[in-house]
């Protein structure tokens, strides 16, 4: 099943590349990713692309502290559904508990559990999702974000008893001390928080917003779009090819069958999203961006540029050759 995530969680890494000299458009060169799926407004974009473009700007701009660096300008609400847990959860088992069940909304491409007992606990990052690059400066820089959030409720002097990272240090013992303020163990096998037994003691008063209703809130207008999702999720698997109904459904978690009734029961299709899906993209490249009918059939995931040009035909009357000249 390909796994995906919110493109807003390339933002930060654009802005702080930027500073660096590094461009959008040279980062998405690079790995292979499509500059308007990683801007474009509630996009979906492969979880590999985005673990992809922060180890190959860290690489590129030489910054060996380059995950440290960019969680410090990050602003956690950018982050979306975790940063929205950590301001409303009553404790850190229940920021867990709720980072299970709802970070697929957010992204599939890693998850968190945590193993508790009377001594404390061990927050885990698992990094399902894998692409070219080993998932090092990413891992530094998921978990020092969401470090950041814990003192809003922990207190502003708090700190955890320990990090753990799965690789070996990157940047200097000085970095890592100022960003985390406690022991910061590498090689330890797996990615990790480590928190005392007082600290999962911590809970929060009963008042404020009730986080699950608004959780719940939040799933069920997330699913209420299901035709925006679709498109979302169409985009995000043409450059593969897989654009099928049953690769769709598979990533959405429902039964090819019943995607297509819910479909039918908004007014559309899923072929009828996937050619007005083609039809856009086909726009935006060929007019636009004016990129040539070789490139932009693959990005649509056509085997064949004759294919293409029969469907550009069809759909918009003119062809490939005609709306780059017609739409300059």
């Amino acid at each position: 099943m390909p796994h995906f995530a919110q493109n807003t969680s390339l933002e930060p890494l654009f802005r702080f590349a930027a500073t660096l000299g590094i461009k959008a458009e040279n980062i998405c060169d690079a790995i292979g990713l499509d500059l308007q799926a990683a801007t474009i407004s509630g996009g979906l974009i492969p979880a590999s692309a985005v673990i992809d473009c922060v180890e190959w700007v860290a690489a590129t701009s030489g910054t060996p502290n380059f995950g440290l660096l960019m969680a410090e300008r990050v602003e956690p609400r950018i982050i979306g559904l975790p940063a929205l847990i950590a301001e409303q959860c009553r404790s850190i088992p229940e920021y867990y508990e709720l980072l299970q069940a709802h970070l697929g909304q957010h992204t599939t491409g890693y998850s968190f559990a945590l193993d508790h007992d009377a001594f404390g606990g061990v927050g885990r990052l698992r990094i399902i999702s894998r692409g070219r690059h080993e998932p090092r400066h990413f891992a530094e820089a998921v978990l020092a974000i969401h470090i950041r959030a814990f003192p809003q409720f922990l207190g502003v002097h708090w700190r955890p008893s320990k990090v753990l990272f799965a690789h070996d240090q990157l940047g200097r013992t000085g970095d890592y001390a100022r960003t985390f303020g406690t022991e910061v163990v590498f090689r330890a096998g797996y990615n990790a928080i480590v928190f005392s037994a007082e600290d999962l003691l911590w809970r929060a008063a009963a008042q404020g917003m009730d986080v699950r209703r608004q959780l719940q809130h939040a799933s069920a207008v997330a699913q209420s779009d299901l035709v925006g999702k679709v498109s979302a999720m169409i985009r995000m698997l043409l450059p593969d090819g897989k654009t099928t109904i049953d690769e769709v459904a598979e990533s959405l978690a429902m039964n090819p069958r019943t995607l297509q009734r819910k479909l039918r029961q908004s007014g559309t299709s899923f072929s009828r999203l996937l050619a007005e899906t083609r039809i856009a993209l086909a726009r935006d490249y060929l007019g636009r961006e004016a990129v040539s009918a070789t490139v932009t059939a693959a990005r649509l995931g056509f085997a064949e540029v004759s294919v293409f040009s029969r469907f550009v035909r069809k759909h918009l009357k003119v062809s490939p050759r005609t709306l780059m000249k017609v739409t300059r």
